[in-house]
């Protein structure tokens, strides 16, 4: 998804604007922004303080990081590794050893694996 080119706080001075009486098109205008985002914006953003948008961003990166720890929880519940099969590692979860198939693309390339996808090349 995009990044909008507005900062959060940029994006609530535009809104304070607006409250205190400026009219929508000419904010839009200047800001070289169309109706539609602006009101996004308000609707996203309307009652917020500075300090309340920071906790909002934290909140959803948290929630973020949160539902990747649960999914990956609930996958690893649902498909344990085989017999003699390493499972996938998680970083904090212990200390951290290759993943099963980095030590036999390892084996087949003379030890050494480089690279981000150098556990799916194949030695020729």
């Amino acid at each position: 998804m995009r990044r909008s080119q507005f900062t959060e706080s940029e994006i609530i001075h535009l809104i304070q604007e607006a409250d205190a009486g400026v009219p929508v098109d000419e904010i839009c205008r200047t800001a070289q922004v169309s109706l539609r985002t602006f009101y996004r914006w308000r609707r996203r953003f309307g009652g917020l303080s500075a300090p309340a948008v920071m906790q909002m961003k934290e909140l959803e990166a948290e929630n973020r990081r949160l539902r990747a720890l649960v999914s990956n929880l609930s996958q690893r519940l649902h498909h344990p590794p085989l017999p003699g099969e390493q499972p996938h590692l998680v970083r904090g979860a212990g200390p951290l050893q290759p993943h099963r198939a980095s030590v036999l693309a390892a084996d087949r390339c003379g030890g050494a694996v480089v690279g981000r996808f150098a556990s799916v090349r194949v030695a020729r």
